[in-house]
């Protein structure tokens, strides 16, 4: 995510240039764009009930209108696994997610503290599908996206539009536009209103050589280190700002003083960190010495993380047709399940697709363990090795996925293809919660059933942006559980799907049912007219 409050202290002192963005090339952090447009909509997406799919459709292709109205050319890259030295980072972040996710769960909408927001989890999976279906450029990498905007910025010179402040410390040689100041919604005569930030003029500004602005970004705090420095730094600066930007001011005072006199750019941040320990009388063990030096690394040669795949997972990847999971599994043995909104009182959600993620890390790792970390448990999982045989190889990514969701997809020939892998996951889901028939799995299922017939997409459609608001106010924790481990069973499908190469066609993500609107009454009167129009398909069949 950066460094610490940095963002804070760049607005504080206006140090970004304004802007208008026209008739130029844009290389995009993907994944912060995508939480960036959800979080940010107006009217609010539904964050409650397994997230607004259409909605986001709606956010996502209008700001890649109002870029082709600009003469922008977006190139998005997306993050992949996450990199082996942020593990302990990573497992923080989840525990932050937690909390706010158990907060979303509690709260009224309009009650939910700021900055308080959780991705629904089909989110990344129906950004990829947007990005093809618009032809717009891509690529996921296999680890950390940082690396690779910063090289493709530098390679094609555009500007980076992302919202993480590493990109304040890598030297982009066309700027930084942070996508809170980036005002797509404001266009006029053909440009954006933003903020562009450079390297260079932060440095002018604190009188800073380059060379420490990766040892400035190490001490000050970032995903692999950070000093403490126990208010030394604040208590000595001259700002005026509160005590975060106090304390990084004071950092990039004292950078900016140390004798550089005579040395190249790497003695110069082996010189600088060392004065940084010697005026805190700082006693740094290899251990923490090493951990300094690699977070400074980062941004001296950034580097794609690179794991040890087979060359068809690898393209797959990069093309957006295979999850990013797969890295993790393969690289670490570890699976994060990111926490979802639900129904805390219960098991979460992520059990009900158990048997399945356990298919899908035996055909990634065989009989080892994984690691899965759910909520705030670690849990070692046994994968399960496919038992079924064939001669023929699609024939055998197909007996593996019904065995995985103990399906017979025999049984699907009169239903649209758009359908078969959703109808597949929805038997599975339901008949491993029949152990424990609730009324509310009973109600969800109904739901689904209305959805698969309903078609977000016909004139018909009354359900508004509008009405989400009104039916997540009577959020229905149960109902709301129940869906959500719909969701993990679709999710974990949806990949066991594609690492099978796709024995069953790829659904549409952006269609499938929202439970939110689904459960409005208005909706529950269309059901004979939906029952007519399911007769009208089979007939046809």
């Amino acid at each position: 995510m950066g460094v610490s409050t940095l963002k804070k202290m760049i607005d504080y002192l206006c140090l970004c240039e304004e802007v208008k963005v026209e008739k130029t090339g844009i290389i995009i952090d993907g994944a912060a764009l995508y939480y960036c447009l959800y979080y940010n909509s107006d009217p609010k997406l539904d964050q409650r009930c397994g997230g607004d799919y259409p909605g986001f459709k709606d956010e996502v292709c209008n700001f890649f209108k109002t870029l082709q109205d600009c003469e922008v050319t977006p190139y998005i890259i997306l993050d992949g696994g996450s990199d082996p030295d942020k593990h302990k980072t990573v497992v923080s972040r989840l525990g932050n997610r937690l909390e706010k996710a158990k907060a979303v769960a509690k709260t009224e909408p309009n009650a939910v503290p700021k900055g308080c927001n959780v991705l629904p989890p089909l989110v990344k999976d129906v950004f990829i599908e947007i990005l093809k279906e618009k032809g717009i450029e891509f690529k996921q990498c296999l680890g950390e996206a940082d690396p690779e905007v910063f090289s493709a910025a530098n390679q094609k010179q555009c500007p980076v539009l992302a919202t993480d402040t590493d990109f304040c410390i890598y030297d982009v040689d066309k700027g930084f536009l942070h996508l809170d100041n980036f005002e797509w919604k404001r266009k006029k005569d053909g440009k954006i209103p933003a903020k562009l930030y450079t390297r260079s003029k932060f440095c002018e500004h604190f009188k800073l050589d380059p060379a420490l602005m990766p040892v400035f970004a190490s001490i000050a705090g970032n995903d692999y280190s950070r000093l403490e420095d126990r208010g030394r730094f604040a208590r000595e600066s001259s700002s005026s700002g509160e005590y975060s930007i106090k304390r990084l001011d004071g950092m990039l005072s004292f950078l900016s003083k140390v004798n550089l006199d005579g040395l190249n750019d790497s003695q110069k941040r082996e010189r600088a960190l060392s004065h940084i320990f010697y005026q805190l009388s700082h006693h740094v063990g290899k251990k923490e010495n090493e951990t300094f030096k690699l977070a400074i690394q980062k941004y001296v040669e950034p580097e794609e993380t690179s794991f040890n795949l087979p060359l068809w997972m690898h393209e797959n990847m990069m093309g957006g047709e295979l999850t990013t999971f797969v890295t993790s599994v393969v690289d670490q043995k570890t699976m994060m399940l990111t926490p979802v909104v639900e129904d805390f009182s219960q098991h979460s959600s992520y059990t009900a697709a158990y048997r399945i993620r356990q298919y899908f890390y035996g055909l990634l790792i065989g009989g080892q363990m994984c690691t899965e970390y759910d909520r705030d448990h670690k849990i070692d999982v046994q994968p399960l090795l496919p038992k079924v045989s064939s001669d023929e190889q699609k024939q055998l990514e197909l007996q593996v996925f019904e065995e995985a969701l103990q399906v017979q997809t025999s049984a699907l020939e009169n239903i649209p293809d758009q359908l078969k892998l959703p109808v597949c996951v929805t038997v599975f889901w339901f008949k491993r919660l029949q152990h424990h028939p609730k009324p509310e799995t009973v109600h969800c299922l109904h739901a689904l059933l209305l959805g698969f017939m309903f078609n977000p997409n016909s004139p018909g459609n009354s359900c508004s942006q509008s009405s989400c608001s009104q039916s997540v106010n009577n959020w229905q924790p149960r109902v709301a559980h129940a869906f959500s481990q719909w969701l993990c069973c679709m999710r974990q499908s949806l990949h066991l799907n594609q690492l099978l190469c796709s024995p069953l066609p790829k659904p549409q993500c952006a269609r499938l049912p929202v439970i939110h609107l689904l459960e409005r009454d208005p909706l529950r009167k269309k059901s004979r007219e939906t029952q007519s129009r399911r007769k009208q398909i089979i007939e046809t069949k």
